[in-house]
């Protein structure tokens, strides 16, 4: 197996926001005389980002992106991506054809986040099938790589220093006739008695929206609740309609799920995302479906 690098034939070279370029050169050894190249008949370019979908927030996933502007398709056997931001590398073992001129996405499973701070740190490789070994930094053209922990590292470090939140079974109508309710648990940190911050808020979705006594529905249904630190957990109710009843905003539901917190930690505000379980998030479509029915 041939391996092209930095520091051999594969040079990662800048092309501004359109992504990094990696392209294959012909080295000269020591003694003058040419080492080994792929065997094609002209340079292969090769563009590499990384990028998460919507539909890939909450499942976990990331994409990376190939990108072949050259004139021969690319028969990539094995990619992996590795980065600073995430606790082992990712693989995808499976053939994907890029023809000349066209882009694919490799869907990766993400591991747990290391939720560390500082410059973010990462590599893609491509393994093809003649053998040929393609290394470079891809480019991050949405912000996706500092952000793709965010949902989990953010609720990390609230549930250090403030509180654990989690989705209790919900009452969910099976006819789709009422509400339906989601029960919120906050579990405080232990500690001596001290407040450590407060949950104030859940918000409406594209797909759920919460609801008042009367039933009508609210972009944000306020809780209120003060986080005192050794305190038994609190158990909330957030009663649900449907945000929207078109049958494209169900079936396409990417974000619909995840529901948003507003909350403070000590003095500072911070919005956490909370997807429900899978469980409970196929109920809920299917509770929408059956409620916009009637």
């Amino acid at each position: 197996m041939r391996r092209r690098t930095m520091s051999g034939a594969w040079f990662v070279r800048r092309a501004g926001p359109a992504g990094a370029l990696l392209a294959l050169v012909g080295l000269t050894g020591c003694g003058g005389a040419p080492q080994a190249t792929v065997a094609s008949v002209e340079p292969e370019v090769v563009q590499l980002e990384v990028v998460q979908l919507r539909g890939d927030v909450a499942g976990g996933f990331i994409e990376l992106r190939v990108t072949n502007p050259g004139a021969h398709e690319l028969v990539v056997e094995r990619a992996t991506y590795e980065s600073s931001v995430w606790s082992a590398p990712m693989e995808r073992v499976d053939e994907a054809r890029i023809p000349s001129g066209a882009r694919r996405n490799l869907r990766l499973q993400l591991p747990e986040p290391t939720c560390a701070s500082g410059p973010v740190e990462h590599r893609a490789t491509l393994e093809l099938e003649d053998g040929t070994v393609l290394e470079g930094v891809p480019e991050d053209p949405f912000g996706h790589v500092r952000t793709a922990d965010d949902l989990i590292c953010d609720l990390r470090a609230f549930e250090r220093d403030v509180a654990a939140v989690s989705w209790l079974e919900p009452d969910i109508p099976p006819d789709g006739v009422g509400p339906a309710v989601l029960r919120l648990e906050v579990s405080p940190r232990p500690g001596a008695a001290a407040p450590l911050g407060s949950i104030d808020a859940v918000l409406a979705t594209v797909l759920l929206a919460p609801a008042d006594a009367a039933g009508q529905r609210l972009e944000a249904l306020p809780v209120a609740i003060g986080v005192i630190a050794g305190a038994a957990p609190t158990v909330v109710d957030v009663p649900l309609v449907p945000a929207r009843c078109d049958l494209h905003a169900v079936a396409e539901d990417k974000q619909g799920t995840i529901l948003t917190i507003r909350a403070t930690a000590g003095d500072e505000p911070v919005d956490l995302r909370l997807p429900v379980p899978d469980d409970q998030r196929n109920a809920l479509l299917a509770w929408v479906v059956a409620s916009c029915a009637r």
